[in-house]
């Protein structure tokens, strides 16, 4: 049984306006920064049944036109969907790049279809355009292959994968068995390939598109939640989540983990007679200084209110103290500058080093009764809670 090309081409045509209209609808629910790719996708989508519509007027109009502009209108929504991608991926676009490229299609195509007539001249052209991509959209979401479960990059990286190997398939076939004449209407099995996945391919190339702002808009707001706003720094969620998370690998490898609780002890003071504004001052700069002082495997976090917490992993009590001692020299030697003037605050630090019984809730309460002992002691000072 023969596939129609016809068919194929109507279907294609049917599909592309409907995820037109599917995808400008989900365009409006994501942020308006992330619109801007999703139009260019669009546009690159809204061409592929142009381009169809000429291809399908082979032998009304010229051939020029018809075979010229109708695979290099196809190609160039190709470039649009791989400039959208790379935008995505936060890579140059590369729109001259891919324009220059299928201007020069275009007119090597002119010259195959009415200077030096050769249908498979053509498809060697077109094939090494659309290879180089489709290459370019799988090779742009290499760097989420990796990454465990399901991803919609990986998804949409593959089938973009799939068009270079059957675009490449046509390269071949064409290389081997040159035919001077021919058409789209007697093609043959490398033909019907790739026009099945240029008509009915896009679709799912965009299917995988939508799902990867819809799982980085899921991210974006994971993030959000995790994140303290005022400080950048974790809240108390995320903090927890960590927290966990390094208290079980701890234990599994047998590696020493400590916790620092830290405590301002002049904060109230500093808002009841400077306002909240320059309390917030004072919040942000600790975690820029603590953040100059811990490693990056270190954790930092905000409890609440001027408590924050640092997680050391691979850091015994005494190591840890070290670390305490510098953080209380770091704000202590840099006061903050509110209105131009210095707000000197001194810190409370309580250590305490994991116990293989400890959870995450029962080593930040050993922590923060450390941290009140050295309050009680003076403030200004790191205290270590007992390690029986």
């Amino acid at each position: 049984m023969e596939l129609d090309v016809r068919s194929v081409m109507l279907v294609g045509v049917l599909l592309s306006i409907l995820t037109v209209v599917l995808l400008a609808q989900a365009g409006q629910a994501f942020p308006v920064e992330r619109r801007r790719l999703l139009r260019i996708w669009t546009v690159g989508l809204l061409l592929q049944p142009v381009a169809w519509a000429l291809l399908a007027t082979r032998g009304l109009v010229s051939d020029a036109l018809s075979i010229s502009l109708g695979n290099g209108l196809l190609l160039l929504g190709f470039a649009e969907m791989a400039r959208a991608v790379r935008g995505f991926q936060g890579l140059p676009e590369r729109r001259l790049a891919y324009w220059t490229l299928v201007s020069l299609v275009v007119v090597a195509l002119m010259v195959f279809a009415e200077g030096w007539p050769h249908y498979s001249a053509r498809v060697l052209v077109n094939s090494s355009c659309a290879a180089i991509l489709l290459a370019s959209i799988a090779l742009a979401l290499s760097r989420d292959y990796t990454r465990r479960g399901f991803t919609a990059a990986r998804l949409t990286g593959a089938f973009a994968g799939l068009g270079v190997l059957i675009a490449l398939w046509r390269f071949a076939e064409h290389s081997l068995d040159p035919r001077a004449t021919g058409s789209l209407y007697d093609a043959g099995a490398s033909d019907i390939a790739v026009f099945s996945y240029a008509c009915v391919g896009v679709t799912f190339l965009s299917l995988g598109f939508v799902l990867m702002h819809t799982e980085r808009a899921y991210e974006d707001l994971r993030r959000l939640a995790s994140l303290d706003p005022l400080t950048g720094v974790l809240a108390r969620s995320g903090l927890a989540e960590q927290g966990h998370r390094l208290m079980s690998e701890s234990r599994r490898y047998q590696r020493p983990l400590s916790m620092l609780l830290m405590d301002m002890d002049q904060f109230k003071q500093v808002n009841d007679s400077l306002g909240h504004a320059a309390g917030d001052t004072v919040l942000r700069h600790l975690a820029e200084r603590a953040r100059r002082v811990l490693r990056g495997e270190d954790v930092l976090g905000r409890l609440g209110g001027d408590e924050f917490v640092a997680l050391l992993p691979s850091t015994d009590a005494a190591g840890a103290r070290v670390v305490a001692e510098r953080l209380r020299d770091a704000l202590h030697e840099a006061h903050a500058r509110y209105r131009g003037e210095e707000v000197p605050v001194d810190l409370s630090i309580g250590v305490a080093e994991a116990r293989a019984e400890d959870s995450f809730d029962a080593l930040l309460q050993r922590a923060d009764q450390a941290m009140y002992g050295a309050k009680r002691a003076g403030g200004n000072r790191v205290e270590l809670a007992p390690a029986g």
